[in-house]
This record gives C-alpha cells, structure tokens and sequence, in this order.
C-alpha cells in the first residue's frame, strides 16, 4: 500500500501541471515504467486516477468511486448424447486428414464443422453484473445452445466425407 501511496501522491502533485506520464513515475520512484503503470491501473481501478491522453491526473474526492470490474462466464455444454460418436468421428476424420497432409480438405471442411458445433455449445456472460444474473436466463441460453445444435446433422456430413 505504501508504494500505492506514493504513485497517488506524486500524480495528485503533478495533476495542477497537466498530468505525468508513467515513465515519469517510475523514475520518481525508482521502478521500471511497466510496474509504475501497475501501480497506476490499480488506482484507477479504485477510482482515485484516470489517464487523460498518457498523462495521468488524480480525480476529484466527489468522483473516487470503485470502478465495477467486467467479468466473463464461459459456460461450455457437452455434446448431447447422440452427437457423442459423430463428433468423434469427425475430429478422427480431421486428425487423420492432417496426419495424411490432407490440411487443406481438414481445415476447409471438418474444422470449421467441429469448430461451429463447439461454438454453438458455448454460452459467454459478460457484464458488470454477472453475480446477479437469474437462473432463468441462464436456464433459457442452455436451452437456446441445445435447440442450435440439436439441427446439426452430422451422420449426413460423415457420409459425404466417406465418399
């Protein structure tokens, strides 16, 4: 906290003069620019500096306020049951091809199939809120993602690369 104290102080001085820039700080304080810009980050975060063009100011005692952090949920489903095998085979399919130096055909084709079918099972929460996201939107995205895939007919596809 001391070294906090001490960035906070040295922008606060420097703010009536326009600002300082990080490399500033950390030939004040002795630190390499890149923890100078660590020290800086955590203070904005807490709400007492913001960066105005590379020139870092301290903020008014009305305005410190404890910036909310942005958070991400990545809720990755299973394959449903019955497309276990087919998704199996595919990234058999894809894996031979590859060992086979058939790249081309494996990453046109099959990749971007499994690839597609993973990104349909996959739900990302982003926002400030995530904490108080309700079960039933959660809920509703799990269905969403289930109804994306369930039209995935992948015993069709397996044929035609058979061929």
């Amino acid at each position: 906290m001391e070294k906090l104290d001490r960035c906070y102080k040295l922008v606060q001085q420097s703010s009536a003069k326009g600002g300082i820039r990080a490399t500033e700080i950390g030939n004040k304080m002795g630190v390499h620019r890149a923890t100078a810009n660590n020290y800086l980050k955590s203070l904005e975060l807490m709400g007492k500096v913001y960066s105005d063009q590379g020139f870092w100011k301290a903020t008014n005692e009305e305005e410190q306020t404890i910036k909310p952090l942005e958070k991400e949920i990545v809720i990755v489903l299973p394959p449903p049951e019955d497309k276990l095998k087919d998704i199996a085979r595919l990234k058999i399919i894809a894996n031979t091809l590859e060992e086979l130096d058939y790249h081309p055909e494996s990453e046109k084709i099959v990749r971007p199939l499994i690839e597609t079918f993973e990104k349909a099972r996959t739900i990302t929460i982003r926002g400030k809120n995530v904490d108080d996201l309700d079960l039933e939107k959660v809920v509703k995205l799990i269905q969403q993602a289930n109804e994306r895939t369930s039209d995935f007919n992948l015993k069709g596809i397996l044929k035609k690369l058979k061929r």
